[in-house]
């Protein structure tokens, strides 16, 4: 009965051992070494190449110490409470009604339930946004990242391109595209492309679940010379998912 008892706790430690190295194995943006494609001043230029698994669609986000200090800031300014009505607002989704989206506004059209998905930000979003939320405090600095991702079935990989600076607004990803523009020959294709939205503290802080004019237009360049099949607005809290039967259903420039 002992040894048996013994090999019960043996079976048990190996599948904990087992569920630890899963755990373990969850990649971190911020130790996981970029390939680098140009620096010039605070605009970085970069990419993560990484095993593509489910756990970067997860709710659980991992090490986020920089974006949860973010949010840990919005909540010091505004309150719990607030935070907690400002995301709800920003999930919403009515239930379209009639045939009225051309009478509406990027906002709108996403807020009434015409375009788009809106839901908890994953793993893999909260990883790119906390390390550009390292380099600059999002709170006190806040700034705009391009994440490009492109993904390779046969390899079962992703590529993270990633291009940011420390202003409010992404530098032009030139040395990204070039990249990209390669990569499609080599069995890659653009899967997504993310950014981050953020609001001044008079609107309270929380990015708007919608894309600008700018925004809607370059989802639609980037469908038209990339096939891009899903364009993705994060604000630390929830993401936007547009994918590309939406791009013509926005106002754009």
């Amino acid at each position: 009965m002992n040894r048996l008892k013994y090999c019960i706790f043996i079976s048990i430690s190996l599948i904990m051992g087992c569920k630890n190295l899963k755990t373990d194995n969850k990649i971190s943006l911020l130790e996981y070494p970029p390939k680098i494609l140009s620096i010039d001043g605070n605009e970085l230029f970069q990419y993560w190449e990484i095993e593509n698994s489910e756990y970067l669609k997860a709710s659980d986000l991992g090490n986020i110490k920089y974006l949860q200090a973010y949010r840990d800031s919005i909540s010091k300014s505004i309150g719990d409470s607030l935070v907690q009505k400002m995301i709800s607002k920003e999930r919403q989704q009515l239930k379209p009604v009639g045939d009225i989206i051309d009478s509406l506004n990027n906002y709108d059209r996403i807020h009434n339930g015409y375009v788009g998905k809106i839901r908890e930000i994953n793993f893999l979003e909260a990883q790119i946004l906390n390390y550009q939320a390292s380099r600059f405090p999002m709170f006190s600095q806040p700034t705009e990242f391009h994440a490009f991702i492109m993904s390779n079935d046969s390899l079962k990989k992703l590529r993270i391109y990633f291009g940011a600076s420390d202003q409010p607004w992404p530098p032009k990803p030139k040395p990204i595209i070039s990249h990209v523009e390669s990569s499609l020959n080599e069995g890659w294709y653009l899967k997504y492309h993310l950014h981050n939205h953020y609001e001044a503290e008079s609107d309270n802080f929380i990015g708007v679940m919608a894309p600008s004019l700018a925004d809607a237009h370059y989802f639609k360049v980037l469908k038209t010379r990339f096939n891009l099949e899903c364009a993705m607005i994060t604000n630390g809290f929830s993401t936007l998912v547009l994918n590309e039967n939406d791009f013509q259903k926005l106002n754009s420039h």
